[in-house]
């Protein structure tokens, strides 16, 4: 009997995530159970309501696992954030009340939105169950825990919203949580470990329904055409940090150029794909001096990933989408390039290394790695 079987024949399940990475682990998941159950949707704490990208391909999918797509804002600040919240709130008490749920699955069990779901839930269906679905980094290496700064938020939030809220130290470890699905089970966080353990299969990654939904997303921020056709035969895709991390990395911009003036002179094909936060279409000027293929930089990298060559190396760095590269891409050769000098960068190694990724310390030793 599996985990669905566990609950009833039918379950519904209602998953709320945020984050692009949850929204296409839930996605995947969804396709892959949808004979298996019934399944709504609400996408929390977006900042962008109105013209949301993932709104709009999830309304528009063709054989969507979603019977519903609802759409919350997370765009207020200070006193309004509880107006707003609570405005959330009344919302999803009326999703629910049309839509009895047998199962929430959330990315982050920290939003408020998923336990305000949760506690209500319970009290139309005490055999409800909640599930952490993978988003990443906190799953692994764990979220920093300050018990004072914690225990106000705990106190702040119980306060103005319900004793219900519990602050767990780190994500998918409250008592809200039944199971955990997550790309590397053996290699979560102790937290994690005590929940029911689920793996996250990467074909579900690869079904025909969520190849289109990565397809129409790809399309909607122009990722398509020559351009698609282009970075499907890239040899090396290089990953441009969050601009907030640039200026903690010395030197940064001066050793990108190095190495993408060797990989040009070699007549190699170099895509670059900056973060989503970056603040101007190629802020380093790359595609200019350097003939990199630009990948736009607002589509989330798990995305672009199905559109890689099977050839192709992922040069990246203090991010996180090496990890998505392994997990998702795993055939792909990632290497992050961590200079040794700088405590920003080392700081990130210790995780990057136990969950497998190559590491080096410049872009030189990353050219070797690449194409020795």
């Amino acid at each position: 009997m599996n985990s669905l079987e566990s609950i009833k024949a039918q379950p519904n399940v209602l998953y709320v995530p945020s984050t692009p990475l949850n929204i296409l682990v839930a996605v995947a998941h969804a396709v892959h159970f949808a004979p298996q159950q019934r399944a709504q949707l609400v996408l929390i704490d977006q900042k962008n309501v109105q013209d949301n990208a993932y709104y709009q391909v999830l309304k528009n999918w063709p054989n969507s696992p979603f019977e519903q797509v609802f759409i919350l804002p997370g765009k207020a600040t200070g006193l309004g954030k509880v107006a707003e919240r609570k405005a959330n709130f009344e919302i999803l008490a009326n999703v629910i009340k049309t839509f009895a749920v047998d199962v929430i699955a959330t990315g982050s069990d920290r939003r408020i939105e998923f336990q305000y779901l949760m506690q209500l839930g319970k009290k139309q269906n005490l055999k409800l169950e909640g599930w952490y679905l993978d988003d990443g980094l906190y799953s692994y290496a764990g979220r920093a825990h300050h018990w004072f700064k914690d225990s106000i938020s705990s106190l702040l939030k119980k306060a103005v919203y319900g004793h219900w809220w519990q602050e767990p130290k780190t994500v998918g470890a409250s008592n809200w949580i039944n199971q955990a699905w997550l790309f590397r089970p053996e290699q979560a966080v102790s937290a994690l470990q005590k929940k029911q353990m689920k793996t996250l299969d990467i074909s579900w990654f690869t079904a025909p329904d969520v190849q289109i939904f990565s397809v129409q997303m790809c399309a909607l921020y122009g990722l398509q055409g020559d351009m698609l056709v282009r970075l499907q035969s890239v040899d090396c895709l290089i990953l441009i940090p969050h601009p907030n991390n640039i200026q903690k990395m010395s030197g940064y911009v001066e050793r990108i150029e190095v190495f993408l003036q060797t990989l040009y002179e070699c007549g190699q094909k170099v895509a670059v794909k900056y973060h989503p936060r970056a603040l101007e279409r190629d802020a380093l000027k790359l595609e200019a001096r350097f003939g990199v293929i630009l990948v736009p930089e607002r589509l989330a990298f798990e995305f672009v990933l199905p559109n890689l060559p099977a050839h192709a190396q992922i040069i990246g760095d203090v991010g996180t989408a090496l990890l998505t590269t392994k997990w998702l891409r795993p055939e792909l050769n990632g290497v992050a390039v961590l200079n040794e000098d700088s405590a920003f960068e080392r700081a990130f190694k210790p995780i990057l290394h136990n969950l497998e990724v190559r590491i080096v310390q410049s872009y030189e030793s990353a050219y070797e790695a690449v194409y020795d």
